[in-house]
């Protein structure tokens, strides 16, 4: 108890108390009254005006789902890929092994804000560069589109979290015995066979830990999307973290948690559905 105690406080404190607040208050209407936050049982009612909240179920939940299917898939191959590269030891390769992962120490908050500079309309280094190169026609205002901020708001995430899913893999492909591959080899297996056969079977595991741990990132990203771009223009860019925000604390002057945290606790189950999901269909034990 010594050593668990002080663990097991904060994790009651910082985890087990504020999911069990987040369900309480799902139930109920906090409000202002008299200088006093009146709480008031509302039962499920929460959970009914949300399938009629036209910005949470065809916005927020839309654009966070697309990002929960497109970002992983993107991040998995890339990562894969850029792990073997560096395993295999090609030229450079210490320097790509840093360069790789140096973006996932850059603050979220950081990220949004040089990237919304380099996507400006007007100034930004991107529209820059393709106007003095003479492709003026793809100068795009990135971030006030309806069909582009989503986009970029995927690929900035994309590009500040890679380096995290590269670095488990890689670290996942230098813990497989040097003797498997020798054999491999010996046996007249190429390259190729040698990756697909022997190499990615064995690192099945944690392919399947880190892609939950990638989906998990996105589903619940919010420092980028909300340096960046706020959930603009009309909210085309809104994912549900953000959204869940903006009700808790920014909706007209509005003090309901409740109601947020409805939103909170449904997307809760989402997350737990889908990661269950991905453990059920790629994560059963391999016969090597």
């Amino acid at each position: 108890m010594l050593f668990l105690g002080p663990v097991m406080l904060a994790y009651v404190i910082f985890v087990a108390y504020p999911l069990l607040a987040t369900l309480y208050y799902s139930f109920h209407r906090i409000s202002p009254m008299g200088g006093k936050v009146v709480t008031t049982f509302v039962g499920f009612q929460n959970y009914q005006e949300l399938l009629s909240d036209d910005i949470f179920v065809n916005k927020a939940v839309r654009n966070t789902l697309i990002w929960g299917v497109v970002g992983p898939t993107i991040e998995m191959v890339t990562a894969t890929a850029l792990a073997f590269i560096v395993y295999f030891r090609v030229p450079l390769h210490r320097f790509y092994r840093t360069a790789w992962f140096m973006p996932r120490l850059v603050s979220g908050v950081i990220v949004g804000l040089v990237f919304r500079w380099i996507f400006n309309v007007d100034w930004g280094l991107l529209n820059v560069t393709l106007r003095a190169i003479g492709l003026d026609a793809l100068a795009l205002n990135w971030l006030g589109r309806t069909d582009t901020p989503l986009w970029v708001v995927i690929f900035v995430h994309y590009w500040a979290t890679f380096g995290y899913s590269f670095i488990l893999l890689l670290a996942g492909l230098t813990a497989i015995s040097d003797e498997l591959v020798e054999a491999a080899r010996i046996d007249g297996a190429s390259t190729i066979q040698t990756v697909t056969r022997v190499m990615l079977p064995i690192l099945r595991p944690t392919l399947v830990t880190v892609l939950i741990l990638s989906f998990m990132g996105k589903m619940r990203a919010f420092n980028v999307v909300r340096v960046l771009t706020d959930g603009r223009p009309l909210h085309f860019s809104e994912t549900v973290a953000t959204y869940v925000q903006k009700r808790a604390f920014g909706w007209q002057g509005s003090l309901d948690l409740g109601y947020p945290s409805a939103m909170a606790v449904v997307w809760f189950g989402v997350v737990m559905v889908g990661v269950g999901l991905i453990n059920r269909w790629l994560g059963r034990r391999v016969d090597y």
